[in-house]
């Protein structure tokens, strides 16, 4: 019988731990179904940073918020890689991450620097020591994703959409 229960016992704690530790609290659920996404299209948003980022996150690519309504995004300091404006998009990890920069206006030595090594061979390096990291340009020059190749996500599906913009 004690055999019995202790059996019992460890079963509802296994059921415990499960529940506890089994899920992750901040998955997202991408609310834009594969069907929904083909329906929306690039020419119906403005071709500025801003309407970059609408279309990307009304496509489902990359999110606001996680399923508990916390913030996925964060403003960056882009004025460290010469742009004039940024967004970093956080997905569940809080490691992987996309960020967009807006280089529309009047770039400088930094910006020109950063944006000829992207278009030489695809990476950058902010400061000697950081990671280098990989960067995709928009087809008018203005806007570009970057993000670290380390990380395992498809980027593909984001900085395909570059062609748009």
């Amino acid at each position: 019988m004690k055999k019995i229960v202790a059996i019992i016992l460890a079963a509802a704690m296994m059921l415990a731990l499960t529940g506890c530790f089994g899920g992750n609290s901040n998955q997202i659920q991408n609310a834009t179904t594969d069907e929904e996404a083909e329906k929306i299209s690039a020419k119906d948003f403005d071709k500025d940073f801003d309407g970059l980022n609408d279309y990307l996150l009304e496509k489902g690519y990359v999110f606001g918020k996680d399923g508990q309504g916390n913030s996925l995004t964060s403003k960056i300091k882009y004025d460290i890689v010469g742009a004039n404006d940024g967004i970093r998009y956080y997905f569940t990890d809080n490691k992987t991450f996309v960020e967009i920069y807006d280089y529309s206006g009047k770039q400088n030595d930094t910006a020109k620097k950063i944006l000829e090594d992207i278009k030489d061979d695809g990476k950058f390096r902010v400061f000697d020591g950081l990671d280098e990291l990989t960067g995709k340009i928009s087809k008018s020059g203005k806007y570009v994703i970057v993000y670290n190749e380390k990380n395992k996500y498809d980027y593909d599906k984001i900085t395909d959409e570059l062609e748009n913009w």
